[in-house]
Parts: C-alpha cells; structure tokens; sequence
C-alpha cells in the first residue's frame, strides 16, 4: 500500500490495473477486529452463539474494568498505600489520565446508531464496478502496511505492560529460586506471607481483562475514525482529479451539466459526512489532545526514574507507539483539509472557458464550498492536523521538563 503525499498527488509507482481493487468491506474489517478484541461489535451482525458468547466476554471485560477503576479511586483517596513515593504518584497520575482517555473514546463507541449510519452513507457512496474502484485508486488508500505494523506492535507493547511483571517475576524465580508476586497496577496489594495464591491469580485476571478494555478502546475508536476519513478522502481526491481533467463544451451542455450537478451534489455529501465525523468523534478528540501530553510526560518521567529495566523498555515503546497513534489521526486530518482544498485548484485548471454559463454557475458553486476546506474538528474548536501534532509534542516537552525538574 502506498499513502497519498500530503500534497494529494499520486505516488511515484503507478497504480496496477491488473490489481484486484479491494472492496468497502475490506477497509472496515481492520478496526471491527481490533474491538472484537475485546468481546465489542460495533456494527452487529446477528444474535448468533459466537455473537451472544463474545457479548459475554465484552461484559466482563467492563465488570472488570469499572471494579479496577473503583478500587484505584479508593486507593487515592486512602493515599496510605502511596504515601510520598514519587514514583508511585506519577505513575497513578499516568494511570488516571488513561483512564479518562480511554474511557471517553469508548463511550464515543456507544454511539452505535451513529456509527452505522456513517457506515451506510460511505458504503453507499463506495464505487461499486471495478473500473470505478481502479479510477477511484482504492488501493491506494487502503491500510498501509506500516500502520498495520504499529497496530500489533502497540497491543504487542501493551500486553508485555501487563505482563511484564509476570516475566520479571519468572526470572527472578529461575535466578534466585524466590517468586516476588509482581503485577502491573499498584492498586492490588498481594501479600504472599498473609493472601492464598488464587488471589494472586484473580488479582492477575483483572488487571489483564482491565488493560484489555482501555487498550482496545484506545485504539479502535481512533481506527474507526481514520477507517472513515480514509473514505472521505478519498473521494475527495478522486472529485478533484475527475474535475481537472474533464473537458466541458458548449455543443455536450447537457452533458457537462449532468457531470458538474452530481459533482456539487457529491461536494455537498462529502461535506455532511465529514460534519457527521466530527459529531461523533469530536469530543474523544478534544479530551484526547489535552490528556496526550499528560499521559506523555509522567510516563517519560515515570520511565527515566526507573531506569533500564524490562518495565522501563516496554513503557517506552508504549510510549512510541501512542504518539505515532496521534500523529495518525493529526496525519489524516491534515489530508482530508488538502484534499479537498485541491478541489478548487482543480477547478480553477481544468479548461472551462468553452463550457456554457450554466456549466460556469455550477462550476461557481462548487468554487464557493470548497473555499471552505474540509476539517477534522475536536468540537469545533481545534482543527486536528499536523500543526496541532507539533504543537501538542511541543508542550509534551515543556511539561516534563516542568516535572522533571521540581522532582529534582
């Protein structure tokens, strides 16, 4: 898969016609797997035993969840646990900031009708022929393969944040001949001299069925997001190129006019789905954006007073990985803005002057809208895009230099 430059043009390879464009379905499965994950349907299939057994795991993993969330929020406001241990006050401090992170990106999730209903317009709109895909270049904006790479290597680090305490504690077990019971959230004290092993067990189960939910919550809300922006995008792309390039003449007046009327009426569908976008995903995006930079800082802080240990490693690749899941989203918003600002670029170069004055109205109109570009908007006040990735990497920076600092 080869993405779209951030000036909208076509790659240097040439698109192979002998290629089996991909269908809508196929740019869809990727974020329904990622929830299926954890036992979640977005877009229900059925009440089949497979469905009604994966709602039941669903079910657990937030039982599990929201017990694990109460009892950190009784050991805060215990605070005898975490006394004036800096490190453990950072890393709750990390813990919830994710919380509220994920949470919000899985109750933007909830909004099921919502979701489908975005998920019909674009399946609807998705060209059906296989020559409409190939002009279309649907493969060309399919799941790259380096993003697919940064899905498996940000759960493969989330998990090992889980588990690594487990392998620690096998190792130490193998070298010292003593089991030190290590697990991954603080919140769970297990005494070995005083609590039967099977808590140890449960204590274990939870924070795994816990992060299970946040993970995937954190990450296939944003999927779905650029699963949908990659569809607006995409026509977006093909309206400017088709208009570019079309040749209008006095003598084909009905014709051009067909051509430009369904290429306004398309302009004003791409515009409502993009506005139906930001009503489901803007308020995850807002919180998102202003608890990335928290996240970011206390486990950076959390990270250097550890050291280089297995935990410090997997905090750090963890840490990689979210901020190229934000640059992700900043990325694809950044092209759905240029993208459709081509719109008017295209309509300024293709050869208009032997059209009709009712092809030129139409061609006006479409002038107008697209003055106005397309935003990936978190609620209307931040236009996510690459100028908002630098700038919240920017105060990332600032911040943990602030803490850093006061703890030295």
């Amino acid at each position: 898969m080869r993405l779209l430059r951030l000036n909208g043009s076509q790659t240097s390879n040439t698109f192979r016609m002998d290629s089996v464009p991909y269908n809508y379905e196929d740019f869809t499965w990727v974020p329904s797997l990622s929830y299926r994950l954890c036992g979640y349907e977005i877009l229900d299939t059925g009440r089949t035993r497979r469905h009604i057994l994966m709602r039941i795991y669903h079910l657990i993993c937030v039982g599990s969840h929201v017990f694990s969330v109460l009892f950190m929020i009784y050991r805060i406001i215990e605070w005898d646990s975490i006394g004036n241990d800096v490190a453990l006050i950072i890393r709750y401090a990390t813990l919830v900031t994710y919380v509220i992170n994920s949470d919000t990106k899985y109750g933007t999730s909830q909004q099921k009708d919502a979701f489908k209903r975005l998920n019909s317009k674009l399946s609807a709109l998705f060209p059906k022929s296989t020559q409409a895909r190939i002009d279309h270049r649907v493969n060309e904006f399919y799941w790259p393969r380096p993003l697919l790479m940064l899905i498996v290597v940000y759960f493969g680090s989330s998990a090992m944040v889980v588990l690594g305490p487990l392998l620690q504690s096998g190792y130490i077990y193998l070298m010292e001949n003593r089991f030190p019971f290590m697990h991954c959230y603080p919140y769970y004290i297990f005494d070995p001299q005083q609590d039967p092993l099977w808590y140890y067990f449960v204590i274990y189960v939870l924070e795994w069925l816990h992060s299970t939910l946040m993970v995937i919550s954190n990450m296939s809300t944003d999927l779905w997001l650029v699963c949908f922006e990659v569809q607006i995008c995409m026509h977006f792309d093909y309206m400017a190129r088709s208009l570019e390039s079309y040749q209008p003449h006095w003598t084909r007046d009905f014709a051009d006019r067909k051509f430009i009327s369904d290429l306004v009426d398309t302009h004003v569908q791409l515009l409502d789905l993009q506005d139906d976008l930001n009503g489901i995903f803007g308020g995850s995006l807002l919180l998102s954006l202003l608890t990335t930079s928290g996240v970011f800082c206390t486990v950076a802080v959390y990270t250097q007073l550890q050291g280089l240990n297995l935990e410090g490693i997997t905090y750090v690749v963890f840490m990689m990985t979210a901020t190229s899941q934000v640059y992700l989203v900043c990325y694809y918003g950044e092209l759905v803005r240029i993208l459709s600002t081509n719109i008017t670029h295209a309509a300024y170069n293709h050869n208009w002057s032997d059209a009709t004055p009712a092809y030129k109205k139409l061609l006006l109109i479409i002038i107008t809208r697209a003055q106005r570009p397309a935003e990936l908007s978190a609620m209307g006040y931040l236009p996510v895009s690459l100028d908002i990735f630098k700038q919240v990497m920017s105060v990332t920076y600032r911040v943990f230099a602030l803490i850093r600092q006061m703890i030295e």
